[in-house]
């Protein structure tokens, strides 16, 4: 961003993943190189390609108001509560917000609720079945076939008139809101793997201009649903990898085939510099640039050159006034396609002069988040240069010679250098990237 512009920093971290709930168990995962994809556990699946994905562990949305939410006991009680309206993607952005709200030190309400903003990335919420089923079995009675004057006339009257509601992408915000009184901007981006960068980047933008002091931002998405996984396997997306399912999602490896199924959120509170200096915020790092780009291909999916990547990368790298020699690490995307990660691959080439800048790519550990993967990831990076670490890729046991890329393996690799960029692109093109800087931001 323009350094005229107000700095942006972070100053809260929430996080509930496949690998943990927290900042700490996630980064010990990370640096152990112990991955959390393993065959799904929530439902049966049958007669589609795979049965792998990384599933939420010890996330149990009757108990988490009490075990991990704000210390009111009123607001406790207003969570609970609300709980029946919520799908389960929604919960884990409720969850994470609630996190990375303690972690910022917001918890006594000393914050003008006006100047608090929310900007998150959401997905695609698959119903529940047996929601609908009844409707839609009484509309289907004569021979099977379905009949939509039955459904107009009586079957749509035996849906809960609510049920819309735990299903609309912008409820992630809304609940939020709420539940945190933030009466801000408010936006909800629907990007697929690229929305929470577009979040995220969308929120800095706003109170870089001024138009708020705090934002609550990132993103969260739940493919583990047996219509996810159906629709996954319509388009064709989903490895078919038959070996141990920890090595299923294998970024840039020779073998990959395609990408798996996860659920996660993670949450970012974003504070003008000042403004949480002034408080006494610990900040974990800063906003440096933000860039998106697109290039989609007119017979559908993206262009294998990377073109989109490389104007989303440019364009972060612009407003953070920064040359690709001064990045530190990427945080690639990753998905285990053969031509995402290809495309990826030679947009780094062309930015940073072929396999100069460390790379990793972390969805060999809990698969493919969607909405809530580019903030999840980005969080890895912010802990790990943090600690001097870039984390490391799980699963690429062999870098596919088609990918120039210096991959981190095997484990987590030292760095002095606490700047890097996070990317995520989608598989109509649409590309987005961060430039962030670690804790030397307060600085």
């Amino acid at each position: 961003m323009l350094r005229s512009e107000r700095r942006v920093v972070i100053t809260g971290l929430g996080l509930v993943s496949p690998l943990g709930i927290g900042p700490e168990a996630y980064w010990a995962a990370l640096s152990e190189g112990r991955g959390a994809v393993h065959k799904l556990t929530a439902f049966p699946v049958e007669n589609l390609p795979n049965d792998v994905g990384g599933e939420v562990p010890d996330f149990n949305p009757k108990t988490w108001p009490k075990k991990y939410s704000l210390p009111d006991p009123e607001h406790r009680k207003a969570l609970t509560k609300s709980m029946k309206y919520m799908a389960r993607d929604i919960q884990l952005a409720v969850a994470a917000a609630e996190l990375a709200f303690v972690d910022a030190g917001l918890t006594d309400g000393a914050i003008d609720p006006t100047r608090i903003g929310v900007d998150l990335g959401a997905g695609l919420i698959s119903t529940e079945l047996d929601e609908l089923a009844p409707a839609i079995n009484h509309a289907s009675q004569n021979g099977g076939a379905f009949d939509y004057r039955i459904w107009g006339r009586e079957s749509i009257g035996q849906i809960p008139p609510i049920w819309l509601l735990k299903y609309l992408p912008n409820m992630l915000a809304c609940h939020i809101s709420i539940l945190l009184d933030c009466q801000g901007p408010s936006n909800t981006i629907t990007e697929a793997e690229a929305a929470s960068n577009l979040a995220i980047g969308e929120a800095s933008r706003i109170i870089a201009r001024g138009r708020a002091d705090l934002m609550i931002t990132g993103g969260a998405d739940s493919k583990i649903h047996p219509l996810s996984l159906v629709r996954m396997s319509l388009l064709e997306q989903m490895s078919r990898w038959s070996g141990d399912p920890s090595g299923a999602c294998r970024p840039f490896d020779v073998q990959r085939d395609g990408w798996v199924p996860g659920e996660g959120a993670g949450i970012l509170v974003l504070e003008e510099r000042e403004h949480a200096l002034k408080r006494g915020a610990r900040i974990h790092g800063e906003i440096l640039g933000f860039g998106s780009g697109c290039d989609a291909t007119p017979g559908g999916g993206l262009d294998p050159d990377g073109i989109g990547t490389e104007i989303a990368l440019n364009a972060a790298l612009r407003d953070a006034g920064l040359a690709p020699s001064e990045i530190g690490h990427v945080n690639a995307h990753g998905a285990a396609s053969i031509v995402s990660d290809l495309a990826e691959s030679r947009a780094f080439q062309r930015i940073f002069g072929g396999a100069t800048v460390p790379v990793t790519a972390l969805k060999g550990y809990m698969g493919n988040l969607v909405s809530g993967c580019g903030v999840v990831e980005l969080i890895a990076s912010l802990i790990g240069v943090n600690q001097g670490k870039i984390p490391q890729t799980l699963n690429c046991d062999e870098l596919d010679p088609a990918c120039v890329v210096d991959l981190v393996r095997g484990a987590p690799r030292d760095t002095s250098n606490p700047t890097f960029v996070n990317t995520n692109l989608t598989r109509h093109g649409q590309a987005a990237a961060l430039v962030v800087r670690g804790n030397s931001a307060a600085n």
